[in-house]
């Protein structure tokens, strides 16, 4: 099995439940959306072209969890690369824009989907069908806090997804980071609702 990969490298887990987990990270190339904030539009790339015995060649074998993110990285068929980073005792992550549901095979081999749905402040309208559930926890860039808070709260009640199970971060973009986190933090605290907010580790940490 070839994937079209854009980098592998080894650091701290930046977001969502996994934030400070050491984590190898396979990016995959390519997307099928074009988000306006996107901070890693290199991976929008066609990549190089590489085999399972090459990608696991490249990471960190004493760590034990590996995220595989892009771009879109369930444009690719993950299943041979899964089951072989189960098989060396890997927990797996991945992280997907939600718009390419997982095959059941691939469901029962990946430990963690971590799942950002785009708001229109991607400049995407789309539409997503969450009625099964199968997100670990769901991620939200929040670029204008009451607008895009809204726009959550209105996701979640019409998917009927458990509120503990979003997260909510701030645009990585913002060079007031700590503003853009402490208005999300307001938002939240002033209407009571049970969405759990978290910073980007890597934005705050200067690193990957």
């Amino acid at each position: 099995m070839i994937y079209r990969v854009i980098e592998i490298f080894t650091s701290i887990q930046g977001e969502g439940e996994v934030i400070g987990t050491p984590s190898n990270f396979i990016r995959l190339a390519t997307c099928n959306l074009r988000c306006v904030w996107c901070d890693t539009k290199y991976s929008w790339e066609i990549g190089n072209q590489m085999s399972i015995e090459e990608i696991l060649s490249k990471i960190d074998k004493k760590i034990k969890t590996t995220t595989i993110t892009g771009g879109e990285p369930l444009l690719q068929n993950l299943v041979p690369l899964a089951k072989e980073l189960k098989r060396i005792g890997h927990r797996i992550v991945v992280e997907t824009n939600g718009t390419i549901k997982p095959s059941e095979e691939l469901r029962k081999i990946i430990d963690v989907f971590s799942v950002s749905p785009k708001l229109s402040n991607s400049g995407h309208r789309l539409k997503y069908d969450f009625t099964d559930d199968w997100a670990t926890y769901y991620k939200f860039v929040i670029v204008y806090p009451n607008k895009d808070i809204d726009e959550v709260v209105k996701f979640v009640e019409s998917q009927k997804i458990d509120p503990k199970k979003v997260i909510l971060q701030p645009d990585g973009n913002r060079k007031d980071y700590l503003n853009a986190l402490n208005e999300i933090i307001q938002v939240v605290l002033d209407r009571g609702l049970q969405f759990r907010v978290l910073p980007q580790f890597h934005r705050i940490l200067g690193i990957r």
